[in-house]
């Protein structure tokens, strides 16, 4: 006759020996040298790149560098400031109630922002990245690894690398942006003043 505390004791070697195929599990040890189990998503769970691609804008007479569907709306943007830091935009309406912050990661390395809620033409969500700040770097490292911003509940959005993210902010942290907005403006006006000047006989 099998020992009644038998049975409970096989199910629970069992259920030890099972292999989950949703999660892997690697064992690390604590402080106090015991271990704990970190468990790792699949493949399956991970953060997929956003479609759409990196271009030019122009926002309020500033130039941007946006991100989106091709012929649509950007869903996210990057602007300089007038303290050459970079503004992160990410488009679309506020969410009721308290505003939630922006979490940014880039490779290993991840950031909170504080929000503002940036109304007008383009509703959008915008934090400041300082021009001295040390995580501009890691920004300008998103050449090769995608940028994931995180905001409240909602679904992240995992933006591709690309080049021309760290040589914006560089240029924003170096004015240059701003220079070369300050030129095109003073070359429109000329061209519109001469437009409305009369022809000379």
């Amino acid at each position: 006759m099998m020992n009644r505390n038998a049975l409970p004791l096989a199910l629970i070697l069992i259920a030890g020996c099972a292999r989950s195929e949703e999660a892997t599990f690697s064992s690390i040890g604590n402080e106090s040298g015991t271990a704990v189990e970190a468990v790792r998503a699949s493949e399956g769970e991970e953060d997929e790149v956003s479609l759409g691609e990196w271009r030019a804008g122009l926002q309020e007479e500033q130039a941007t560098l946006e991100f989106g569907p091709s012929g649509a709306p950007p869903l996210f943007s990057l602007r300089c400031d007038a303290r050459r830091g970079t503004l992160l935009q990410r488009h679309g309406a506020a969410p009721a109630g308290d505003l939630p912050v922006m979490l940014v990661t880039v490779g290993s390395e991840t950031r909170r922002f504080a929000l503002i809620s940036a109304g007008g033409a383009i509703p959008m969500l915008r934090a400041t990245l300082p021009a001295t700040d040390p995580f501009r770097p890691v920004l300008s490292g998103a050449a090769a690894t995608p940028i994931i911003i995180r905001i409240g509940d909602s679904p992240p959005l995992v933006l591709p690398p690309s080049p021309t993210i760290g040589a914006y902010a560089t240029a924003c942290a170096n004015g240059e942006n701003q220079r070369r907005v300050e030129v095109e403006a003073a070359a429109n006006e000329a061209a519109a003043a001469n437009a409305a000047a009369p022809a000379a006989e």
